[in-house]
């Protein structure tokens, strides 16, 4: 089936929403007002995310000698941080966790890159005193969230041919359908309802420049998704075709030497993470 613009933005607006609890338990940690005990009864609302949380709590990941029986209790145990990166998790593994065979990768691949993605960029965050931890977090799980949609362009199309390999993925995208991969991810953000600069920061991922008020968040997520190219990990049929942006390491102020070190560390922390992830 061929698909026109109109109608892969249309495909984007069809994503399942994320449960409302998770929204409502993201927004309830965000505000400085909530406690432990109104974030506990929202979560509580969703069996499947109380399911979860509790069997994170009491993973032998975090030690614990006697069981976690409640979900406010879990909320301390984990802390904050935690639990609202792991109902991010929740709220995206299911979408992707899908095989994409546009892009010939099969199903947990696009996840353990987005999780890679998520992890490198805090680290940067955390490591360059940037204050951007959350949001690079979540902006590094959604940034290739449009290939959920994309990819079904590519089951027609031969990349193989020549000048596929003369230019970067991004540009034979736009060049052949008049929209990349980032921009619908940036429509699925919008369609979420989730904030302008994750909109942003996924939109120009791989162009931080572009992203106007937002390059700082753009340009962590744009190395940090390089890092997990590094790794090789997520790399379907557009290989390792989107070439770094040198100008967002000067704007992260890193170095060269700073990235390959930053590789190591994602590597390392992803392991860890998917340990975690996959309990149960």
């Amino acid at each position: 089936m061929k698909y026109s613009v109109d109608q892969l933005i249309a495909e984007a607006g069809k994503l399942p929403p994320m449960p409302q609890a998770a929204l409502k338990a993201l927004a309830l940690i965000r505000s400085p007002d909530s406690s432990a005990a109104n974030l506990a009864s929202v979560i509580g609302t969703d069996q499947v995310l109380t399911t979860h949380v509790l069997r994170w709590a009491n993973s032998a990941f975090y030690g614990m000698e006697s069981r976690i029986a409640t979900v406010q209790q879990a909320i301390v145990v984990l802390g904050l941080d935690i639990v609202q990166e792991l109902i991010m998790n929740y709220s995206l593994s299911d979408h992707l966790n899908k095989p994409l065979p546009g892009y010939i990768l099969p199903g947990g691949e696009l996840w353990h890159h987005a999780l890679g993605t998520a992890i490198g960029a805090k680290l940067i965050s955390k490591r360059f005193r940037l204050k951007i931890d959350d949001e690079a977090y979540f902006a590094g799980l959604l940034c290739d969230v449009g290939k959920l949609v994309f990819e079904k362009l590519l089951r027609e199309t031969d990349v193989n041919r020549i000048e596929w390999g003369q230019h970067s993925f991004l540009e034979m995208e736009r060049d052949n359908f008049g929209v990349d991969h980032a921009m619908l991810g940036a429509e699925i953000a919008r369609r979420w309802q989730l904030p302008e600069s994750l909109v942003a920061a996924i939109a120009h991922h791989h162009e931080p420049q572009m992203a106007q008020n937002h390059q700082l968040l753009a340009a962590t997520i744009h190395v940090a998704d390089v890092s997990m190219m590094i790794l090789g990990v997520g790399i379907g049929v557009d290989g390792l075709r989107y070439p770094l942006e040198e100008s967002a390491l000067k704007r992260l102020g890193m170095t060269w030497e700073d990235l390959f070190h930053h590789v190591e560390q994602v590597a390392e922390q992803l392991t860890k993470a998917k340990e975690l992830i996959n309990l149960g």
